[in-house]
């Protein structure tokens, strides 16, 4: 019997340290899950979100999916703007996110896989603060705080409207933690490894988070070996080549799509519309289940998708603890203050407005927009996720910092004082992160279900190959459900990724349609192959094009047209 206490007893601390270890996880995935809750109920059909974005990056999940599963490309799709294809990289496309979860695209389809991806986004991002800080403090309570405080931004909640890229932060805390160990003399291959691994996600997960980790980057280094002291030629130079041999091949795509010319850099008004305010760090976010519908009243923002930048009062708290004798301290107040100067925009902007509308004080994003690349960076409010990130680092040091204090975690638990002193801590632990959760708790969000329309059934039941086109495609919630129903149908037909970034055949498609319903352009699309035109009718409004009486006179008049059919709100037109 002794021997089997004593077995017993030795099993206790692996039992304990194994749940210490498998509790962060299930309350990050827990969380994660929170983050997308209202579609939930029916992952395979309902997303986040109003109709917009979000169903274009449904169908970047379909098709790249679909891709892999066939063994064509996943960045071009051929069956759009026929013979050249649609390039999916028009826009920025979290491509590695898309392509991890394709057998959960290929088993439940397209809305399935953009929702997964969103949770592993999610889950990823937490868990990378999580497992920094916890090396780091050897705290567990610190690195859940650190890991919720990165995950449950309304940063993040607010991006998941439309923009899995930017939700797609989970290589931003392993680019920082390999580039500060990196910073080091004589740095480890494994390390250096590291950094370029972390720099592939960075550019495969979004190309504006490539160009914010090197921005963003550069500083955290020049403030690291500022601080540490350390001369660079002993070794840590090797972070910028390790740096670029990642970013090159996750860019790779990127820059074909470039030799194309699709890419055009954005006019000074689109971008400085886009800078933030001091304001929107400090503001919680609208969709807070608790006090969203107040901060909706004291502070209305328009743009809140993109202004959203709330780093949380509770994270802040504990940041202030976490300076007081904290190496990292003065790097990581540093770079988050680089980001949020950068986020801020070209000028001083407060409720959207510039200060000095005509006489601006331009700050750095002004200059660095003027630079390659750079000039395509539309929205600098998105830097504010740096800041963000390192605040809630910073959150999980003061709490790793409060629970020395109490003798409650990694090092120091030998330091407690029996069962009452480890009950005291894990209330204390508790505590902190129902604060932090509390503060950033996901709420009110909306949600819409996608499915094929009944103009993409009646498509799909159409024998053969064949080319159709949309008119007007005028808007791009339209065109996205348009995308969308190519995944369904597989038909050939006319889109774009992204409206900013027109392909010349889609161009030339909106040309030939000029003056329809006419014989000229009927002529002129029958030349470009298309088997039948696709008339929206409820985009004939008047407003927006030719009232539908209009169409249906001139239709009437032009010998080269014939109405198909009628399926829902779409009349279908062939050529005769």
């Amino acid at each position: 019997m002794a021997g089997v206490e004593q077995a017993q007893s030795a099993m206790t601390p692996v039992r304990t340290a194994w749940l210490a270890h498998a509790i962060p996880f299930v309350v990050l995935a827990l969380a994660a899950l929170a983050m997308i809750h209202p579609a939930l109920g029916a992952p395979a059909t309902t997303i986040i979100g109003l109709p917009g974005d979000n169903i274009q990056y449904v169908y970047a999940a379909g098709w790249i999916a679909e891709a892999l599963r066939t063994g064509t490309s996943p960045f071009v799709d051929w069956r759009i703007n026929p013979p050249v294809g649609l390039a999916l990289l028009a826009t920025d496309v979290p491509y590695l996110g898309y392509a991890a979860v394709a057998p959960l695209t290929w088993l439940s389809g397209a809305v399935f896989g953009y929702n997964a991806q969103l949770v592993l986004a999610h889950m990823l991002s937490g868990l990378g603060a999580y497992l920094w800080i916890r090396r780091l403090t050897g705290s567990v309570t610190g690195g859940l705080v650190a890991g919720l405080a990165f995950m449950l931004a309304p940063f993040r909640l607010a991006h998941s409207y439309g923009h899995p890229q930017i939700v797609s932060t989970y290589p931003l805390p392993l680019f920082f933690w390999a580039l500060d160990e990196s910073l080091r003399t004589h740095p480890a291959r494994r390390v250096l490894l590291a950094l370029a691994g972390a720099t592939f996600l960075l550019s495969s997960a979004s190309q504006y988070y490539l160009v914010i980790g090197l921005v963003s980057g550069t500083a955290y280094a020049v403030l690291t070996l500022a601080t540490r002291r350390l001369n660079p030629l002993h070794g840590a130079w090797l972070a910028a080549p390790m740096t670029l041999a990642g970013a090159l091949p996750g860019s790779a795509p990127y820059l074909m799509v470039s030799r194309s010319g699709v890419y055009v850099p954005y006019e000074l008004d689109a971008v400085r519309m886009w800078s933030a305010s001091p304001m929107n760090f400090v503001m919680p976010s609208h969709l807070h289940p608790l006090w969203g519908a107040l901060v909706d009243q004291m502070r209305p923002e328009t743009l809140w998708v993109e202004k959203t930048l709330y780093v949380g009062l509770v994270a802040t708290i504990l940041a202030v603890v976490a300076l007081r004798a904290f190496d990292r301290r003065l790097a990581w107040i540093g770079t988050a203050l680089v980001a949020a100067i950068l986020a801020l925009g070209t000028d001083l902007h407060t409720g959207n407005l510039p200060v000095n509308p005509e006489t601006p004080f331009w700050l750095p994003a002004y200059y660095l927009n003027q630079l390659p690349v750079l000039e395509l960076m539309r929205v600098w409010a998105r830097f504010g996720i740096v800041t963000i990130l390192f605040v809630a680092l910073l959150a999980g040091v003061g709490a790793a910092r409060l629970m020395r204090g109490r003798g409650g975690e990694g090092e120091s638990r030998r330091l407690g004082d029996g069962r009452a002193g480890k009950w005291g801590s894990a209330i204390v632990a508790v505590a902190l992160v129902a604060l932090v959760v509390i503060d950033l708790l996901p709420g009110r969000m909306q949600s819409f279900t996608l499915e094929p329309r009944p103009i993409d059934r009646w498509l799909a039941q159409q024998p053969g190959a064949l080319t159709v086109g949309f008119v007007p495609v005028i808007d791009d919630v339209t065109n996205y459900r348009i995308l969308f129903g190519t995944l369904f149908h597989g038909k050939q037909t006319f889109a774009f990724m992204h409206q900013a970034h027109m392909p010349p055949i889609f161009q030339e498609f909106n040309e030939r349609s000029r003056g329809f319903p006419d014989s000229a352009s009927a002529m002129r699309l029958r030349d470009l192959g298309v088997r039948y035109l696709l008339l929206e009718k409820p985009i004939f409004d008047g407003k927006r094009a030719f009232r539908w009486s209009v169409v249906e006179r001139r239709l009437a008049q032009t010998p080269e047209l014939y109405v198909v059919t009628q399926v829902g709100d779409v009349v279908v037109v062939g050529f005769r």
